[in-house]
């Protein structure tokens, strides 16, 4: 008879899949019965479950001594009715009851059917058979001796075994949570930046009123204000003007949280050859003597973002540098694995418990008009760049005597 597959229902436990009931229905006819499917991912759930409950950690537990003897007995009697008892084939169906009885309870239960086992072969198995005497018995030592370094071999291989798959399962565990976690808080932090993104947007707007609005008032109504009164204007579209600037570093910061990298092959040396001249006016206004060592390596980003971290890292450098001789070095280490890049100066250096702080976003450590000002989000920038690189950065300072900023650009894998 034909059968029609109407519909598959999904059957979800604990959020996963575990079958799909399949409604099937004879040709013509409208009665559908359902039966269960399993998918290839649930029979592998299903092994994992079972295998977990079998290797789960147990103290001692009777039962296994008990499943171990009836292995035994279900040996003894399978070698009876395979062959004679004196026939030769001594150890033949106990092996198996040792192994099972290891895989169900562990390596004592193992070895004590491993005992057992040997009681019984060396009383039923051995000519003559049912005596005990040791004349007649000594002869069975050696291959005791064999069997119970095989048992204790198959024993401490099976709990080896067992335990691996315990650490294995822990592991398998520890690693999935860890990846959800991970998916959350990336899936947090996109959301995080989008609304950043939208928030400071939308800002901008009527941030650009508020500073028209004085603008017009300072144009149209100065005849009629006091001096005090254009004072306040002025610091109004001072403010705004600020608060523009701050707008525009937190848009270019939540870009980075979700925009894809241009990934590409990237000739850093040409990169900084490029920096050097957009800052060449502002290299000699400072009188700031720029040095490079050796050739920088070909690496593998986005050649506008590696640009704009050498960039941010030197105008970094030359801002804090109240030196009579200032000096930046842009360099690389190309012996390690990622090449581990640089970036030096002799400025003011920055104290222990201000090395944290200079990565926070609108974080300054000095006053806003000092050391040309600024709005406090180039290192952060320059660190989000490098981490969405796959690298990370860091820094050693003494104050007084300068900076130097270590970086990589990947994570060496």
């Amino acid at each position: 008879m034909s059968q029609v597959y109407d519909r598959m229902e999904p059957i979800i436990e604990d959020g996963r899949l575990i079958c799909t009931r399949v409604s099937v229905r004879p040709a013509g006819s409208r009665k559908m019965a359902g039966y269960p499917v399993t998918t290839a991912s649930s029979l592998k759930q299903m092994l994992e479950k079972h295998l977990s409950a079998l290797v789960a950690p147990s103290r001692f537990n009777f039962r296994h001594y008990l499943f171990a003897l009836l292995l035994v007995w279900i040996a003894y009697l399978a070698r009876i009715a395979i062959s004679p008892p004196d026939s030769g084939l001594t150890f033949l169906t106990f092996f198996p009851a040792v192994a099972l009885a290891a895989i169900a309870g562990g390596i004592w239960p193992g070895l004590f059917a491993t005992a057992i086992s040997m009681v019984l072969v060396t009383h039923c198995f051995i000519a003559p058979v049912g005596a005990w005497s040791f004349e007649f018995k000594q002869g069975t030592v050696w291959m005791n001796i064999v069997f119970l370094v095989d048992g204790l071999i198959v024993c401490i291989a099976i709990e080896a075994m067992r335990r691996y798959y315990r650490n294995y399962i822990k592991t398998a565990d520890a690693l999935s949570k860890s990846r959800e976690h991970e998916a959350r808080v990336n899936a947090a932090n996109k959301e995080l930046d989008e609304f950043a993104y939208i928030a400071s947007h939308d800002l901008k707007e009527p941030l650009r009123g508020i500073h028209n609005y004085a603008s017009f008032l300072k144009e149209d109504h100065a005849h009629r204000l006091d001096e005090e009164a254009m004072r306040y204007i002025d610091r109004i579209q001072h403010l705004t003007e600020r608060m523009a600037d701050l707008i525009e570093h937190l848009l270019a910061y939540s870009r980075l949280g979700y925009l894809e990298l241009a990934r590409e092959p990237v000739d850093t040396d040409a990169v900084v050859d490029a920096v050097v001249e957009d800052l060449k006016p502002l290299l000699a206004s400072k009188e700031v003597e720029l040095r490079r060592t050796g050739r920088l390596p070909v690496v593998e980003g986005d050649a506008t973002r590696i640009r704009q971290v050498f960039q941010n890292l030197i105008v970094n450098a030359v801002k804090y540098n109240d030196k009579p001789l200032k000096w930046v070095e842009v360099g690389c280490d190309n012996n390690r694995v990622p090449p581990l890049f640089y970036v030096r100066d002799n400025g003011i250096g920055i104290a222990p418990h201000h090395q944290d702080a200079v990565f926070q976003i609108f974080k300054r450590l000095h006053e806003q008009n000092k050391y040309g000002g600024g709005a406090g989000a180039g290192l952060t920038i320059t660190r989000k760049i490098i981490e969405r690189h796959g690298g990370r950065i860091w820094l050693e300072s003494v104050p007084g005597e300068g900076t130097i900023f270590h970086f990589t650009l990947s994570n060496g894998a």
